[in-house]
């Protein structure tokens, strides 16, 4: 897939407060499974560019690459935090983590909330308070996103 793939309007959407378009739930899995097979240490050298060409997706328009995608990066968030340990340790708990991140109500600021502790892991010690500050004063919470209870929520539900 060619980088202009990425100049979607789906982008301009999620960055404009849209909610992040649902997936089929079988393709949050396939990636986890592709992930899975990767070397620990190149995991995030290798990332989205080899499971984005990997030709199981065949041409799909650039709105599902972004969806898939932005929805891969919050479920690999709260993978990465062990929120979801508990029901990926069996078939069947897996699938209602896959369901719920293919299908869960979230948008930008979910995200951004799952993914910033991540982002601030090798920052300096005032980056991260000042960050802290900031998301508390926003409503969000960088240690305990609220994204990963409404996943855990979800699961359960379901």
């Amino acid at each position: 897939m060619e980088n202009e793939g990425f100049n979607s309007t789906s982008l301009e959407r999620i960055n404009s407060g849209a909610p992040i378009p649902t997936v089929e739930p079988s393709r949050i899995e396939h990636v986890w499974e592709l992930y899975g097979r990767l070397p620990m240490n190149r995991y995030a050298t290798v990332g989205f560019s080899a499971v984005s060409n990997n030709l199981d997706f065949g041409s799909e328009n650039p709105d599902d690459h972004v969806a898939w995608m932005t929805r891969f990066a919050l479920f690999n968030a709260l993978l990465e935090r062990g929120t979801l340990n508990d029901y990926m340790k069996d078939e069947p708990g897996r699938k209602r983590v896959f369901a719920a991140a293919a299908t869960i109500p979230c948008d930008k600021n979910d995200l951004a909330e799952a993914l910033a502790e991540r982002v601030l892991r090798d920052a300096s010690p005032e980056v991260v308070e000042r960050a802290k500050e900031e998301a508390k004063n926003a409503g969000q919470d960088i240690d305990r996103p609220k994204i990963g209870e409404k996943f855990i929520d979800w699961i359960r539900a379901h």
